[in-house]
């Protein structure tokens, strides 16, 4: 008798266990897609370049998920915009601690450090991200490597991560103006030359016009609107010379 009583408590306990688990389950389930939701319409706002909304829908999937490693990275993003450099290389961490492998993550992150002067971390996100073999921009992450090898005078790095660059996208101009820069760097001034020329066969905007590069180059150093630093500009007006 005293053992079908602790048998049919033991199945009550059982069953009470297995309610509760699929309760909390269910709450599981509705909570993250509850996260997702505001996620994605945080997203959409981002792609308008509504930042603030966006900023706005990342913190209410946050607060109902913590743990949504895609609204950390959309709230990292949305930090870039407003010149949050730390605070957005705290949140691509945290999504990266929820997971390594994380290529957009990385890739992010690596700009971030570009951002911040940390050009030797930003090399490291970057092979973070290539090391991923379903990461998709790779043309970008490897031109961003050779930058920041550029930047810290690594210019045997940097033309390698260029020529990688431009392999995989012969259409990135910016690739071929660095390469050409970092050839000039090297002393091939012949190389450097014959770069810039030729990359500008491939720019839409300039098909070709030297002059009409040169003339937005010297604009572009005199009013410092241009999306290259001075310097850079400098030198490729020097390398037009050769």
């Amino acid at each position: 008798m005293i053992y079908y009583i602790i048998m049919k408590w033991r199945i009550l306990i059982l069953l009470i266990t297995i309610v509760i688990t699929a309760c909390a389950s269910e709450e599981i389930v509705r909570r993250t897609n509850e996260s997702d939701f505001h996620k994605e319409i945080g997203f959409a706002y981002y792609i308008e370049k509504n930042y603030q909304l966006a900023y706005t829908e990342f913190h209410k999937a946050l607060q109902i998920d913590p743990h949504n490693k895609d609204a950390l990275h959309g709230l990292a993003l949305v930090h870039m915009e407003f010149q949050e450099y730390e605070m957005a290389r705290d949140l691509f961490l945290r999504a990266l601690s929820i997971d390594s492998n994380y290529a957009d993550a990385w890739f992010n992150l690596g700009l971030c450090y570009q951002k911040l002067n940390m050009h030797n971390e930003a090399i490291n996100a970057f092979s973070k991200a290539l090391s991923n073999p379903l990461f998709v921009t790779q043309d970008k992450a490897h031109f961003a490597q050779g930058l920041s090898y550029y930047k810290i005078g690594k210019y045997e790095e940097a033309k390698n991560s260029f020529d990688k660059a431009i392999k995989r996208n012969i259409m990135l101009i910016q690739a071929h103006l660095y390469m050409a820069l970092t050839y000039q760097k090297l002393g091939v001034y012949s190389e450097a030359s014959k770069t810039l020329k030729n990359s500008l066969k491939f720019d839409l905007t300039y098909k070709g016009d030297l002059e009409k590069f040169k003339k937005d180059l010297i604009d572009s150093a005199k009013t410092g609107q241009g999306s290259l630093p001075k310097d850079d500009i400098l030198d490729l007006l020097e390398i037009l010379k050769y």
